[in-house]
């Protein structure tokens, strides 16, 4: 058994400790020849594997969890107020999922920030990040550690790899068995591309990877090319959408660009299945975080609502970050506003929240390095039964001259040794 040796000794509290040199290795060989994954800068990558690994207790866990529950219960009651659909998203009933038609959504993904006062919600979307290659990280890490009384998957100790794989199966195949597609925009530019390897070998389905730019309809189906041959088109049944909302609309104008979008996610195509549907990333996004009452959202308010109070000084600048309702990745995220930022968003003020920023909880690790913890809980429903991986970003710290810390989490801040994401365990005893 592992000896574990975290920051904090508390039950409650995350730790984060060092994954044993040989075990990280592996890792990075697994994920490197089956995921065709590149670590760090150093190698061409765009991401890192941290080599800590986070611990959550159970019981801090769960208070993560009961925050999802209530989430998704209010959304599915349509407790949060409904806006208009964007053009070219209105979906057919027929093209989604039973989760989806029930008013709920497939696939997410929630964020919090680990503080000294507990877990506080960052965001959270209807979007699926790196779910298979996340949970493949935290199995690697148990199967070599042989940790007690810890687990991979959030949502129960019992479940199972074999159960997580039959589950992503069921949502993402279902019973066919051919014109599988998991589609995104420039794939081999996606910093998370990996994880379509790793959702095509870990499946274990005839899935195939195809570039957006490759799927066009005909006689209402739809169809995919192979680049370079001269193989005819194949028709696609199920469609796992890869492809963020914020990347489609601010960097592609779908779905004004008839060159570059030759389907649509609003048309009835036969025997289509959307997997994880676009219309839930405008559903199930930053967008509601003003209307959550809860002890773990941070103040936040309606951009458009908040501006004269920013402007007369009752709430400082400083204190907040605006976040585009539907941005992703880092777009049209601002995390240092000023009068002059606010003024040249005068004419899309309603398209931003202000949130009040968290502050992290510190962590001093051995390598002499300053670390903050994000975590990430990725969802996936399907007959009304919830299964969650759980993954972290470490991010790190600087510190401005008047004493205030910066709080780096973002991908393009943890591209260096130390930092990166990690795999995550839930620990069920007492840690000494």
């Amino acid at each position: 058994m592992d000896d574990i040796n975290p920051i904090d000794t508390d039950q409650n509290s995350v730790f984060l400790k060092r994954i044993p040199d040989e075990v990280y290795t592996k890792m990075i060989h697994l994920f490197s020849n089956e995921y065709h994954f590149q670590n760090g800068a150093e190698n061409g990558g765009k991401m890192r594997i941290n080599n800590y690994y986070v611990g959550i207790p159970r019981v801090l866990s769960d208070t993560f969890i009961a925050f999802i529950n209530e989430m998704t219960e209010k959304l599915s009651l349509d407790h949060f107020p409904s806006l208009g659909t964007p053009e070219g998203f209105e979906p057919d009933s027929d093209t989604l999922l039973p989760t989806e038609l029930e008013g709920g959504f497939s696939l997410g993904s929630f964020d919090m920030a680990v503080t000294e006062d507990g877990l506080q919600n960052i965001e959270f979307q209807s979007v699926a990040t790196y779910p298979v290659s996340a949970a493949k990280l935290n199995q690697c890490l148990l199967d070599h550690m042989q940790l007690d009384n810890a687990f991979v998957f959030a949502d129960s100790p019992a479940t199972k790899w074999s159960d997580f794989i039959d589950f992503y199966k069921k949502i993402i195949a279902d019973n066919q068995t051919t014109g599988i597609v998991l589609t995104d925009r420039k794939i081999k530019e996606q910093k998370t591309n990996f994880e379509f390897f790793a959702t095509q070998k870990e499946l274990d389905i005839p899935i195939e990877i195809v570039d957006m730019e490759h799927i066009f309809e005909k006689n209402n189906e739809l169809f995919y090319t192979v680049p370079d041959t001269q193989e005819k088109p194949i028709k696609i049944n199920r469609l796992y959408n890869r492809i963020l909302l914020a990347e489609a609309l601010f960097e592609d104008n779908y779905p004004f660009d008839a060159h570059k979008w030759k389907f649509r996610f609003d048309k009835k195509y036969n025997a289509l299945k959307f997997i994880n549907h676009p219309i839930k990333q405008f559903e199930v996004s930053k967008r509601l975080s003003p209307y959550i009452s809860h002890a773990c959202n941070p103040e936040c308010f309606e951009l458009s609502e908040a501006a004269s109070l920013f402007r007369q000084g009752d709430l400082r600048y400083e204190d907040y970050v605006w976040k585009h309702k539907w941005g992703a990745a880092g777009h049209k995220l601002v995390l240092e506003p000023t009068p002059a930022i606010l003024d040249s968003l005068s004419d899309h003020l309603e398209e931003y929240i202000a949130q009040r920023k968290v502050v992290f909880k510190i962590f001093k690790t051995e390598d002499g390095l300053e670390k903050i913890i994000e975590l990430r809980y990725m969802t996936a429903i399907h007959n009304r039964k919830m299964m969650i991986v759980p993954m972290a970003r470490i991010g790190h710290v600087t510190q401005e001259p008047n004493g205030t810390h910066n709080f780096k989490i973002h991908f393009g801040d943890n591209n260096k040794e130390g930092y990166g994401f990690s795999p995550v365990i839930i620990f069920d005893r007492k840690v000494k």
